[in-house]
């Protein structure tokens, strides 16, 4: 079961809780977010940079 199943099953059980189960998501995406970033455009950065030609 993923984070997004749990949040919804917690959901259902515990109604009143959607404000926890809300900021649980937010904090996973941002996590997921910075992942991709630092997987994805700052190692691909970092290639350019060491692959330039110094004059």
């Amino acid at each position: 079961m993923n984070l997004h199943e749990e949040c919804l099953l917690r959901y259902l059980k515990y109604p009143d809780e959607l404000s926890c189960t809300t900021d649980i998501l937010k904090l996973h995406n941002k996590i997921l977010e910075e992942k991709f970033i630092l997987k994805n455009i700052l190692a691909n950065f970092t290639m350019l940079n060491y692959t330039e030609e110094v004059k």
